[in-house]
């Protein structure tokens, strides 16, 4: 729960709902349905998926791709950032190592900039992901399937630089909105990572107790 070496943003205390979401990502991750976290800046998407995809890879699950976009994001670029930790299974044939899954964790996914159409070539490559469970080869375009693979997704609602993603690949996908944090969950929250700070050697029982 609490590691002195990891960053404040990256601690993960359980809740009813971390757990709640956790329970439904490992479920659907499972069955290979594609989905898709938002709700409001802070309320701990990321770290939600970030740790239950770590935990499923620690039981040997599933094979995590960590990707983070912004407005320069390139198509190309999300392709290389997949295909580059996938096994050869055939002569046109991709996936994870023998009996694993292949998670693909796409972070601001609504950022990548929209092109005068009002298309964002990422975004529309990640939708012939889910669609087709394939990816073309660029140098010949033939068409290359990816085996056992799913797509998470996880954005603020639009907003600033945050654009609408399109129904296209929305459709396909099994959202969350993540609600708020009440105050009685931030009180736990915080007092769990305060005790953990406060348990570290150096500190007073003085200090502890106040």
């Amino acid at each position: 729960m609490y590691d002195k070496d990891a960053s404040f943003f990256d601690l993960m205390v359980p809740t009813s709902d971390t757990t709640k979401y956790a329970f439904m990502l490992d479920t659907l991750m499972m069955l290979r349905k594609p989905l898709f976290f938002t709700g409001l800046s802070g309320i701990g998407k990321s770290v939600i998926i970030q740790n239950t995809l770590m935990n499923m890879k620690d039981r040997e699950l599933v094979l995590p791709i960590f990707i983070n976009m912004s407005a320069q994001t390139s198509s190309g670029r999300t392709q290389i950032s997949i295909e580059e930790k996938l096994e050869k299974k055939g002569r046109t044939a991709f996936g994870p190592p023998v009996g694993k899954k292949l998670a693909v964790f796409v972070d601001d996914i609504n950022m990548p900039a929209v092109e005068y159409y009002g298309a964002q070539p990422p975004i529309e490559l990640l939708r012939f992901f889910v669609d087709r469970q394939a990816l073309y080869e660029r140098a010949n375009w033939e068409l290359k399937e990816i085996l056992d693979s799913n797509l998470i997704a996880c954005a603020a609602p639009p907003s600033g630089g945050r654009a609408k993603i399109t129904q296209r690949l929305t459709r396909r996908l099994h959202m969350f909105c993540l609600p708020e944090a009440s105050q009685g969950t931030l009180t736990t929250i915080f007092s769990a990572i305060l005790k953990g700070f406060l348990g570290t050697p150096g500190w007073s029982d003085k200090i502890r107790q106040l």
